[in-house]
């Protein structure tokens, strides 16, 4: 799957979390509750559906494999239900500081996408993965948010049918543009990718960050289910060096770069070009 269809079905499964908060939350009366109160209320909310939606993207859309994306939602909406937590608690406090006004709920937006940014560590385990998804998900949260806010702005004397309606476009274009810019930021600041240019998954793009894992296991970052792969195959990893491939001494065969063979536990330095042939699949590395 390309890149740019990876940022589309994330925004799109964004905005369905979005839609889907705020059916959730909507349900729930805290127009009367104390504001701390409500604010929890809302951000848990929000933050489950969104970033538990997020989560199952690509397993759902990439790897196409339900039990993995019914796991790794899980992860997400729980991670993404404590961002929310702390992310409107904050913003809370913010917004009263700032005495309200366009900034202060701007900032909202900003808090929550950062953490459920944040929260993709809890489902993917790499620290730098997590850190682009931050920024992405603060310039999201941004977006999405300043939207939210100029239309809430424009049909302010509005009847309050209509406000709905605004309340559910706007958390639908808030997670569009969460779940869009996540990816986006990741495919922009990481250093090197691999392409999958032959095998079932050709045309697939994944951008290397901490170390990348490869093989048939779908828990993989990268998710070749090729004839010859091993259920963990090999890593790919940043070093001080540049990027190397290590085979894993589990790995039922070698891979190859060109005329190398790299057996099970050895090791072979990555440039730009480099295709890695493991089992039927041939995985293009592009550094940059």
């Amino acid at each position: 799957m390309s890149k740019f269809l990876q940022v589309y079905y994330h925004a799109l499964f964004g905005a369905l979390g979005g839609l889907l908060g705020w059916w959730i939350v909507g349900s729930i009366a805290t127009q009367t509750w104390n504001i701390w109160a409500a604010a929890a209320v809302v951000g848990t909310g929000l933050g489950l559906c969104i970033g538990g939606m997020i989560a199952a993207t690509d397993s759902t859309m990439i790897k196409r494999v339900p039990k993995r994306a019914l796991y790794d939602g899980a992860i997400g909406a729980l991670a993404g239900a404590i961002a929310g937590l702390l992310g409107f608690l904050l913003a809370q406090g913010a917004f009263l500081v700032l005495t309200g006004g366009f900034v202060g709920r701007a900032l909202s937006w900003m808090l929550l996408g950062l953490l459920i940014g944040v929260s993709d560590f809890a489902v993917h385990r790499q620290l730098h993965r997590a850190r682009y998804a931050a920024i992405g998900g603060l310039a999201g949260g941004l977006a999405g948010g300043l939207i939210y806010e100029a239309l809430t702005q424009l049909f302010l004397a509005q009847s309050g049918t209509v406000q709905v309606i605004l309340g559910g476009l706007g958390l639908v274009i808030v997670g569009a543009c969460i779940g869009g810019l996540m990816p986006l930021a990741r495919q922009v600041l990481s250093q090197a990718e691999l392409r999958v240019i032959s095998g079932e998954q050709t045309g697939l793009v994944r951008e290397v960050t901490d170390i990348t894992s490869i093989g048939r296991y779908d828990g993989n970052d990268l998710y070749l289910p090729d004839a010859g792969v091993s259920w963990r195959h090999a890593t790919v990893r940043c070093t001080d060096r540049g990027f190397e491939l290590v085979v894993l001494p589990d790995a039922e065969q070698a891979a190859e770069i060109g005329a190398y063979d790299i057996i099970p536990g050895g090791t072979r330095m990555l440039y730009h070009g480099d295709q890695i042939r493991i089992g039927a699949a041939v995985v293009e590395f592009v550094g940059r």
